[in-house]
């Protein structure tokens, strides 16, 4: 007998350029192969894979820990770029209760409105850098196999 291998263990080693991987993920696409049926399941929940390619969102141990990162990292600029803008444009008399109110709520709601761009973004990141091997991919396309 022979096995068919399917399709998709083919693209394991398809070079896809980093700034194409990160535009499909900064529009919640799947950075591997730019479905929109992607692991996201809602806004805090996710599949184990991507519905469409079947790569792992969850490629290693901690991998969760540079989703995180990149939030804190995005979050932290942004808290940044507001605080010395904002310093710029009231010296010499910073108004400061409404300058605290306005990094707080910065600081609560963009970490949950960037939320799933940060995991897409980070699985690009991943992908870059250690990009889908024969074995993760056949592991992928036989999760996506329909089955018979």
């Amino acid at each position: 007998t022979t096995v068919e291998v399917p399709r998709v263990a083919t693209v394991a080693n398809t070079s896809i350029s980093f700034w194409r991987m990160m535009g499909r993920a900064v529009t919640l696409r799947c950075p591997r192969c730019g479905s929109r049926r992607t692991f996201l399941r809602g806004w805090f929940r996710r599949y184990d894979r991507c519905r469409t390619c079947g790569v792992k969102w969850q490629r290693e141990v901690g991998f969760e820990l540079g989703a995180v990162t990149m939030n804190t990292i995005v979050t932290f600029g942004l808290l940044t770029i507001m605080m010395t803008v904002g310093f710029i444009m009231t010296s010499p008399d910073i108004p400061v209760l409404p300058f605290v109110l306005a990094l707080s709520a910065t600081a609560l709601v963009v970490p949950i409105v960037i939320y799933p761009f940060t995991y897409t973004m980070w699985l690009a990141f991943d992908l870059a850098v250690h990009p889908v091997d024969e074995v993760e991919a056949l592991d992928a396309a036989i999760a996506v196999e329909p089955a018979p």
